[in-house]
């Protein structure tokens, strides 16, 4: 399937009002998820980049709705309706909709898993580490701190079975996208 350009996406942000701090949130989980992508296919695991880009750079097309809707966790499946209305595939609105941190588990495509790692991985705009964003999280979101430990072990499991602590220091170095 073809997705959208990098250029699309941007089309898409603005059409959907996505605010400058999420942009440039979305821009730090897109470098994270590519950067991650190409070190987990570097290891012979088969992953379609354009839709982890393409996933990372939407993942958040709804946060705006989401939050003027008074449910924020629900942005998840505001932006796979999204994808779907816009014609951009069901494949690619499921990796919008499986980003949030409860849906996280192996049993996803390996894309699904790494754009939602990579979005556990970026405060605001800063590329940081797991345990920094988890208690990010915690204390922005207390209701959610027993998923939050549910699930910190599958991160790090997921850390250590594609050997990605070794890439923190790119990923808090490196160029993002534009």
């Amino acid at each position: 399937m073809e997705f959208p350009s990098q250029e699309q996406c941007i089309a898409l942000w603005d059409k959907y009002k996505m605010p400058e701090n999420i942009r440039t949130h979305t821009r730090a989980v897109a470098r994270v998820a590519d950067k991650v992508a190409a070190v987990i296919a570097a290891q012979a695991v088969a992953i379609d980049l354009d839709l982890v880009n393409r996933g990372a750079l939407l993942h958040d097309i709804a946060k705006l709705k989401g939050i003027q809707g008074g449910s924020e966790a629900r942005h998840t499946v505001e932006g796979g309706k999204i994808i779907e209305q816009e014609g951009l595939g069901r494949r690619l609105a499921e990796v919008v909709r499986n980003h949030g941190l409860e849906e996280f588990s192996f049993d996803l495509p390996i894309e699904d898993q790494i754009v939602n790692y990579a979005d556990r991985r970026v405060v605001h705009d800063k590329i940081v580490s797991l345990d920094e964003r988890l208690r990010d999280l915690a204390e922005r979101y207390p209701r959610a701190r027993g998923v939050i430990e549910e699930k910190r072990p599958l991160y790090e499991e997921f850390e250590e079975r594609y050997k990605l602590p070794s890439i923190y220091h790119d990923l808090a170095t490196g160029n993002s996208i534009k």
